[in-house]
């Protein structure tokens, strides 16, 4: 019995599945552990996971003795994959990538995934001999004579096509060379296996290639967590620096010459009494030092650099800190050590001076989107704030 039913076909159709679905339970866990690396891609990716499980779950129902409620879990899952958690994704790698996907795309994702899932819903009932759900809630659909089950097929390929393939090619494209690419390469590959398992009705390749989206997920995933934990052992390691030369100088002035030690300590002890505002510099002087060590200007100029090439884009300090390639602690610490100023500061700075250049050219509106700002109410507070003038001022002074 047991040998009968624990095939090849269902290991790779069922067990399969459900070990690629264990892969992205982790990836769940350990997204939901760091979500503040991953900032506003967090959600989308939570609701991905949630949806895609479920999804890879189905096949496991099949063979369990539930026979009535099949048909709406096989329907169920298909529909909320489809409708809900691919666009989820694609919204996800676009943040996580920091390319902009305008709302209106947004919007698009979503309502091409409902389509299809009313399409899907009404087509399977037509054809697919074991699924019969409008039915028995009383919704007669006639026949339809020229319909085969293989447009269903065909119609599950174009939407994984227009739902993946074709944002995520183009978020290679735009995507900087420096970001890790890893998860966006495991949907493409997800992508392609299901359009080729769908076109050619192979039902294994369809369940069993998810492995290779989930193998490439889990190696880019443990990618990074090696970086961070390089970038936690980095951050330690500067500090000790700092340790081992406050050491030093201590030795230095403890123990310099030992064979005048006592005459030694003497003079320094009244060279130091000499002057208190002599003291208070060399304090200064000793603590701007230590200032100094401290800041790893890699870093702040990377995120100076990101913030001026990235500016009129949704960034915040979650944005800078990953493209960074650091924590947001961290991040921010060194940027006010260097700068004294904040990340935020410098943002809203720098989308000030652009807005000067682009105000002489174009309405306030459109100057508030192309610098960054989503609201031009909100950028003309604030940039009345920071040059005395409001937009519309500035314009009429400047562009004559």
């Amino acid at each position: 019995m047991i040998d009968n039913l624990l095939t090849w076909g269902v290991f790779l159709r069922c067990i399969v599945p459900m070990l690629v679905a264990t892969i992205f339970f982790t990836a769940f866990v350990y997204f939901s552990l760091e979500r503040r690396r991953f900032s506003s891609s967090y959600n989308y990716f939570a609701v991905f996971f949630a949806t895609f499980i479920f999804y890879l779950c189905g096949p496991a129902f099949n063979i369990l003795p539930i026979e009535y409620a099949k048909p709406y879990i096989q329907l169920g899952r298909t529909i909320l994959f489809f409708w809900i958690g691919l666009p989820s994704l694609i919204i996800a790698l676009f943040r996580f990538s920091n390319v902009i996907l305008p709302k209106p795309v947004m919007c698009f994702s979503y309502s091409f995934g409902l389509v299809f899932s009313l399409c899907f819903l009404v087509l399977t009932e037509l054809q697919h001999p074991k699924i019969n759900v409008l039915e028995d809630f009383g919704v007669i659909i006639p026949p339809i004579g020229w319909l085969k089950l293989t447009h269903i097929y065909q119609l599950q390929s174009i939407t994984f096509m227009v739902l993946l393939i074709i944002p995520c090619c183009y978020l290679l494209l735009n995507t900087a060379k420096s970001q890790n690419k890893g998860y966006i390469y495991s949907a493409i590959s997800l992508g392609f296996i299901a359009i080729f398992g769908s076109m050619a009705e192979h039902w294994v390749t369809y369940y069993s290639g998810t492995s290779l989206c989930g193998l490439i997920w889990l190696g880019t995933m443990l990618k990074g967590m090696q970086i961070e934990n390089y970038l936690i052992e980095t951050k330690s390691n500067l500090a000790n620096p700092l340790q081992i030369t406050t050491c030093q100088n201590k030795q230095v002035l403890s123990s310099p010459f030992n064979s005048n030690e006592t005459n030694f300590s003497r003079q320094v002890n009244s060279s130091l009494c000499k002057s208190k505002q002599q003291q208070e510099n060399n304090n200064e002087y000793i603590d701007s030092k230590m200032k100094q060590a401290h800041i790893n200007n890699c870093v702040v100029e990377n995120a100076l650099l990101y913030i001026e090439n990235n500016y009129y884009k949704d960034i915040n300090i979650d944005t800078v800190a990953l493209s960074v390639g650091v924590s947001r602690s961290y991040l921010v610490k060194q940027f006010k050590l260097a700068t004294d100023e904040t990340i935020n500061n410098k943002i809203v700075e720098v989308r000030i001076e652009q807005a000067k250049k682009v105000l002489l050219k174009k309405s306030v509106t459109e100057t508030a989107y192309e610098v960054g700002f989503n609201n031009s109410n909100y950028f003309a507070t604030v940039f009345k704030k920071r040059t005395n003038y409001t937009p519309k001022q500035f314009k009429r002074t400047f562009s004559s």
